[in-house]
C-alpha cells in the first residue's frame, strides 16, 4: 500500500483492490449509527455477498432488503438494479467495491490519501473531482476490509459492533439503546 502520499486520480483501482483484498469474509452483520444534519438513527445492517442478499432494519422499525436483481419503482417509472448497486450507505460499508466514490466511470469521488490511523484502520481521504477542497473520509478495519467510518458532506456512519461470517437473519429484531454520549473511535 502506497501510505501518507498524494494520490493521483489513476491510483483509485489499485487502492480498491488493496482494500477488497482484506476481505477475509462473505457475509456480515453491523450495528451502527447515521447522523445526518441534525438527525440520527440506529441500524443493523447484513450483507450476504455469496447470496447477494442484504438487509437493514433501523430504529424507526423501517426495514430493506433485496437479493440479486431487484425492482425499483418510482411512481410509474421503474428500473432493475443488480447487486450491488442500490444498497443503502450502511450495507455499502460492509462491501466496499459497491461505494461510488472510486474514481471508476462518473464517480465525483477518488482516492487521494491512504493512511494509517490507531492500531489496526487504515483512513482513506477522497477528493471531489471538480473541488479538491470537497473531500469525504472513511476508516477502513484492516483484518476485515470493512469500511467502520464514513463522512461524506457532514454525513456520518458508524459502525460499532462488526461481526463476519454470519448467518443472515431477515425477521432480526435488534434492541437500540438509546445513544448518551459521542461514540469514541477505536482505529
Amino acid at each position: 500500500m502506497n501510505l501518507d502520499k498524494v494520490l493521483g486520480r489513476t491510483d483509485s483501482p489499485i487502492v480498491l483492490d488493496e482494500i477488497v483484498a482484506l476481505r477475509t469474509h462473505r457475509s456480515a452483520r453491523a450495528q451502527g449509527v447515521r447522523q445526518s444534519g441534525q438527525s440520527n438513527y440506529q441500524f443493523v445492517a447484513e450483507l450476504d455477498a455469496n447470496a447477494q442478499e442484504w438487509h437493514l432494519i433501523d430504529d424507526r422499525g423501517r426495514r430493506s432488503s433485496a437479493a440479486g436483481t431487484w425492482l425499483l419503482q418510482d411512481g410509474e417509472a421503474s428500473m432493475e438494479i443488480a447487486f450491488p448497486r442500490g444498497m443503502p450507505k450502511p450495507v455499502q460499508m460492509l462491501y466496499p467495491e459497491s461505494l461510488l466514490m472510486w474514481g471508476r466511470r462518473s464517480e465525483s469521488f477518488y482516492t487521494m490519501l491512504l493512511q494509517e490511523v490507531g492500531r489496526r484502520s487504515l483512513l482513506i481521504t477522497f477528493e471531489h473531482v471538480e473541488d479538491p477542497a470537497f473531500r469525504a473520509t472513511a476508516v477502513v478495519n484492516r483484518s476485515t476490509g470493512i469500511i467502520e467510518k464514513l463522512a461524506v458532506l457532514g454525513d456520518i456512519t458508524i459502525l460499532t459492533e462488526v461481526k463476519t461470517g454470519v448467518q443472515l437473519d431477515p425477521g432480526i429484531k435488534p434492541e437500540f439503546l438509546p445513544i448518551t454520549d459521542w461514540i469514541r473511535p477505536d482505529y
